[in-house]
């Protein structure tokens, strides 16, 4: 008789240790004010339409970008100066390393954002003849135009990018060289969106 009831006894008292802790848990979620909304319109117009989140993340990712950023124009003596002086200021939920490990290859802001843009058009300013950042990233989109840059003479590989040798600068310092605006028109992209900016370039 005392086993029987204790066979009873033990699931009824399990049920009710339960129904506390959901009841409990549905109290404390209720004061806690939602932060995941629909309302992206700040985000899509700050970010100028890359990113779409709620207003609350986008204050708080604000705040970090702008605490990180104090902390990078402090000046700090270091003989590693980019470890020690500057640090990423903004962080993407999905960027991506596009490229080889070292220098060519770097990290891109969520990349699969240009998945539907058919446009996609992407500028890599600096070369030194390594394409590994080309190569990956027409791996990664395939339907992205990607255009090289370089004072020195290089050749993209086949069907991957389209070189130009070409020094930027004001169009008179340095001699030969070509302003931002003059390029877009020479290559026709004054009215096109360049999607990804990449510049790798030393002195510059």
């Amino acid at each position: 008789m005392q086993l029987l009831s204790a066979s009873v006894l033990i699931p009824f008292l399990v049920l009710i240790i339960v129904s506390i802790i959901l009841f409990w848990n549905g109290q404390s979620c209720s004061q806690i004010p939602l932060i995941l909304t629909n309302d992206c319109h700040l985000s899509l117009i700050e970010s100028d339409h890359f990113i779409c989140e709620s207003n609350n993340i986008w204050n708080e990712r604000k705040t970090v970008y702008q605490t990180q950023d104090k902390e990078n124009m402090m000046k700090r003596q270091s003989n590693i100066f980019f470890l020690t002086n500057w640090e990423p200021n903004f962080h993407c939920s999905h960027a991506r390393r596009i490229g080889k490990m070292g220098d060519g290859g770097k990290w891109v802001c969520d990349p699969y954002r240009l998945k539907s843009r058919l446009d996609c058009l992407v500028y890599s300013v600096g070369s030194n003849g390594d394409f590994s950042y080309e190569i990956d990233m027409k791996k990664t989109m395939p339907h992205c135009e990607i255009h090289t840059f370089d004072l020195n003479l290089y050749v993209c590989p086949k069907n991957i990018c389209i070189f130009h040798q070409i020094t930027f600068g004001n169009g008179v310092n340095p001699k030969g060289s070509k302003n931002w605006t003059t390029i877009l028109q020479e290559l026709n992209h004054i009215q096109r969106k360049i999607d990804i900016l990449k510049i790798d370039i030393e002195g510059g």
